[in-house]
């Protein structure tokens, strides 16, 4: 047996084709989607990021405004120009790129962020919401992995999925989605003993660790779901946290390093980014 591989790519082109036709009505209502990109520093991983987002809303449709701050940039600055985004009825997104410089708090930046404009998700307002199953902006890989699972036709309310990984980025908010749609979750982490044990009780497993090839096939059940969210540098080349060429041997279906959830990532961004453009549009008409 041999696993079907997950096409992040061709599905986010149909998130795309989605976007389009609600960009295109926003657009005939005089509103067009927005987004505001920050970067503080010169990562060039991070510029390689926010040039793929910016792309992304441009080749769709979408205005992107991209804020080019120096390391020496202090918090304060950076959360004046924040406030001053968020003042801007024109600006529906604001979205500041990690990893920050050192002397900045991430979180207080984040949390400066108007939580409908937050179309990262990352939000303490945001997250609460999700955390109570209120509608919010959902942080963009767990939106994506939750798009991804519904396209692959799981029937979450009788899976068992296990997550390895609890960071705020994909751990936490994809374990609160999938319990907000009936399936039972169990979490592990670097201090999980016996973690084969777990994993291989899944039906979905989801790997977001940050931990090279840590999942081997003898960890995985049979005709498992495997979504693989892991990026690292071994040898100068990207690898997951799954080993795939073993467990590829195992699932029933699985997303590449390459290709998978990351092109669902963005489209995700962008999905949170017109949505924000329909609250907008939507709440000052009920102004007027």
């Amino acid at each position: 047996m041999s696993a079907q591989i997950i096409n992040g790519r061709a599905l986010a082109a149909q998130v795309y084709a989605e976007l389009d036709a609600r960009v295109g009505a926003l657009r005939a209502c005089g509103v067009t989607p927005r987004v505001a990109l920050i970067l503080v520093g010169g990562n060039e991983l991070s510029k390689r990021y926010v040039s793929i987002k910016e792309n992304a809303a441009t080749s769709h449709g979408m205005e992107c405004i991209v804020y080019h701050l120096s390391d020496a940039t202090t918090q304060e600055r950076l959360i004046e120009l924040i406030g001053a985004l968020n003042r801007d009825r024109l600006v529906h997104g604001v979205l500041v790129q990690m990893p920050l410089p050192e002397h900045m708090d991430t979180a207080e930046v984040l949390d400066a962020i108007e939580p409908t404009k937050d179309i990262d998700g990352l939000h303490f307002c945001n997250t609460g919401k999700l955390l109570n199953s209120v509608p919010a902006v959902v942080a963009c890989t767990p939106r994506a992995i939750m798009r991804i699972l519904d396209d692959v036709g799981v029937r979450l309310e009788r899976a068992h999925t296990v997550i390895v990984g609890r960071s705020m980025l994909v751990g936490k908010p994809i374990a609160i989605c999938l319990l907000n749609r009936n399936a039972t979750v169990s979490v592990c982490h670097s201090h999980t003993p016996n973690l084969g044990d777990i994993t291989r009780t899944a039906d979905v497993l989801v790997v977001a660790a940050g931990s090279p090839r840590l999942i081997k096939a003898d960890m995985v059940k049979d005709d498992a779901v495997v979504i693989d969210v892991g990026q690292s540098t071994v040898d100068g080349k990207l690898c997951g946290d799954v080993d795939f060429p073993e467990v590829s041997k195992k699932a029933s279906y699985i997303t590449k390093v390459t290709g998978g959830v990351g092109p669902m990532t963005v489209a995700m961004l962008m999905t949170n980014l017109v949505d924000c453009a329909e609250l907008a549009m939507h709440t000052t008409a009920k102004e007027i």
